[in-house]
């Protein structure tokens, strides 16, 4: 996926407020791209213009050289997982349905069963699962099946916009793993979207910062990270809490919540 200096707009006129301002980002396929800033930075804005749910005002989203402009979110190859998890799923529908109306069309009663049961199994959640309702899970199940939901449309783009945010410290680590661990084996491009450097650092192959709606600062993460160049980005490492060690795979990031 390539962003190709995207501008966004919210409002007309002399009230306009411009989100994101020439955006130049690539996600390339099979990798992850960290994209990190504060509240307000255009970040989410630019995410939520990646599946159709906000306007560009100018520039290009492509995806395999297809401009994806006005596609909607369940035609389109990229799938976002949202914040909330609490949120994202309707809580009258149980997780079976609410998975089975993201895959595909044409796909028949029996295999949508089979389908359902395979994409759960890969968010490491039993396939019985499928009867209960979203109201039975924990916020860290419900974020999984959340996951689930935009595998079955069988992506080739994955945005998860601050998909830890409102989950517990010892549950964070945990799906982050799984993220990192689902995009290797379906050879996934993620855009992993966060205010917090310790969850980008620990997933990302390359990470980009975001501030003011404009990229001020890209590279790979031992790059950004041990040898910032932009002030911003400086700021934002002196900030992070040294208690990063909570997201390593040996503390608390195992598979299953």
């Amino acid at each position: 996926m390539v962003f190709e200096d995207v501008h966004i707009r919210f409002g007309s006129g002399s009230r306009a407020t411009w989100a994101v301002r020439g955006v130049d980002l690539e996600v390339p396929p099979g990798s992850v791209v960290g994209l990190v800033g504060e509240s307000g930075s255009g970040k989410s804005s630019l995410a939520k213009a990646a599946v159709g749910l906000v306007p560009v005002a100018s520039g290009r989203i492509e995806l395999g050289g297809v401009d994806q402009s006005g596609r909607t979110l369940r035609r389109r190859r990229v799938q976002m997982v949202f914040q909330d998890p609490y949120s994202s799923l309707d809580p009258r529908m149980t997780i079976g349905e609410s998975i089975s109306e993201a895959l595909p069309r044409g796909i028949r009663r029996a295999e949508r069963r089979t389908e359902v049961a395979r994409v759960l199994e890969l968010v490491d959640i039993d396939p019985w699962r499928a009867t209960s309702l979203p109201g039975d899970l924990s916020g860290g199940q419900r974020q999984r099946i959340a996951l689930a939901r935009a595998l079955a449309a069988r992506p080739d783009v994955v945005i998860a916009d601050e998909i830890t945010s409102a989950l517990d410290v010892s549950v964070q680590g945990s799906v982050l793993n799984l993220v990192r661990d689902i995009q290797r084996e379906l050879d996934l491009a993620v855009l992993l979207i966060s205010h917090n450097l310790a969850v980008v650092r620990y997933v990302s192959d390359v990470i980009a910062v975001m501030r003011s709606g404009r990229i001020v600062e890209f590279g790979g993460g031992d790059e950004v990270l041990e040898r910032p160049e932009h002030p911003y980005t400086q700021l934002l490492l002196e900030s992070v809490p040294r208690i990063g060690s909570a997201l390593g795979p040996s503390d608390h990031a195992t598979r299953r919540e």
